[in-house]
Order: structure tokens, then sequence, then C-alpha cells
């Protein structure tokens, strides 16, 4: 195992949000092993930093489901922005229907506010939000025509827009091309629907034991409940015991 993808939200982090000292001093020794640690996850780099530098372990990440991806903790590598058109095209539904919305641009994050046109340019990520069920159903049932959109979820009440053909699976891949790691030497952790192309490239995949039913049935291993360290203890059984 050459490299290990993990999704932070609902995975990595627990319900407190907080990466616990076991789990901190696992990933560690991964890294000690000569394991790349990366964080796979649909946050955009503003609220990634803090956890990685409470890590410390100046590692790759994948962060906006796949649209920004950076070498190493702070080495830029790839972004790949929504087309200005569609973003409008998205922002139009957006408007028209009313729903909280949210995303990153390469400055940082924001949310229901209008967005310069410089931003527009360089929208990464795209998402919205709602407790009302309708209102999501409306603006998915637009969506879902948006032909240059890759449209997913990290939970039953958002969406999620990034370009097409952009996903943790294309960071996955274009990682493993510059580090020079087949897909088949990593290992990831998910628990949600924008992890489901990721656990199809990635050599051995791990559902977390709070993980969607999808991605249980199409992972090699289900792991403990976020809560439960389920990350660290798996690493530590699969990987750190068996070096």
């Amino acid at each position: 195992m050459k490299l290990i993808a993990i999704d932070m939200d609902g995975t990595l982090l627990n319900a407190a949000h907080e990466i616990t000292p076991f789990t901190a001093q696992t990933l560690k020794k991964a890294v000690e092993a000569g394991i790349y640690i990366v964080l796979a996850t649909g946050r955009g780099m503003t609220s990634i930093r803090p956890y990685e530098q409470q890590l410390q372990l100046q590692q790759p990440i994948i962060a906006a489901n796949g649209a920004d991806i950076y070498y190493e903790a702070n080495i830029e590598g790839i972004k790949n922005y929504i087309a200005f058109d569609d973003v409008q095209r998205i922002f139009e539904v957006i408007n028209r229907i009313n729903i909280p919305f949210w995303g990153f641009t390469d400055q940082g994050e924001f949310a229901d506010r209008e967005l310069s046109e410089e931003e527009q340019m360089k929208c990464l990520k795209i998402g919205v939000q709602s407790e009302n069920e309708q209102l999501l159903k409306s603006f998915y049932e637009e969506a879902q025509f948006f032909e240059n959109i890759e449209l997913t979820t990290s939970g039953i009440t958002n969406y999620e827009m990034n370009k097409k053909g952009i996903s943790k699976a294309f960071g996955l891949s274009e990682l493993c091309k510059q580090l020079q790691i087949p897909l088949e030497n990593t290992m990831c952790f998910g628990d949600s629907g924008n992890d489901i192309q990721m656990f199809k490239v990635a050599g051995f995949p791990v559902a977390m034991g709070n993980a969607i039913e999808e991605l249980k049935e199409i992972a090699q291993k289900t792991a403990l409940h976020h809560d439960d360290e389920g990350v660290a203890k798996a690493i530590q059984h699969l990987v750190l015991n068996k070096i």
C-alpha cells in the first residue's frame, strides 16, 4: 500500500468535527512508514487548512471533490474550474427557486451572496443545501440535465457540482500519475455519495460503518463508525500491522 486517500466529514472527523489524538498518531506512523496520507474531501482549502496544520504531515490534498489538487500541502497542482456559462446557468436556477448555496473559488469560500464576474470565472465547486425536500427536488430536476456538470451529493440535504468529469476519482488518478503510484496500490475511506467514483478506481476501498449502503456494497472492507476512530483502527489493522 503506497497511498491512502481519506474523506473528512463522516470519515476521518468524528461528530464533533475533530481528529482524535489516536487518529493523528496513526496517520503520522503511516507517513513515517512511507505511505502517502491524502485528505480527499469535498471541502475547500480554507476549511481543510486547520486540520492539515494540526496533522503537520505535509502531504498531498484532494480538495473540492477533485477540482483542487495539491501535490503537497503547500504546492498547488491542478485546478479545474466550472465554465463561466455553466456557473451562470447554475445560479439562474439557484436564484429562481431561492435555495441556499455555497461553494469555493480559488480565493476561498462563499455562501448565499452574489459573486463577482471574476469569482464566477474561478469557481471550483458550487453546492446547494436545504432541509426542504421539495426545494432540493426542484433543484435536482433541473440540475440533472446540466450537460457539463458533475452532480453528486455528500448528504441527504445537499447537491454538489463540479466541472464534468471532476470527482475524487479524477483527483486520485491525477495524483497517482504525478507520484507514479499504480491505482491498485491505493486505499481509500469514505461514507457518502461523493466518494462513490473514488471507490471504483482505488485498489482497496474501505467504507465507514456509518457509510451509505452503496459504498458498503462496493467496498473491500467496512471499518468502524467515524465516531469510533474507524479510519485509524482500520489502518492499524489492515496496513501498519502488516508492514
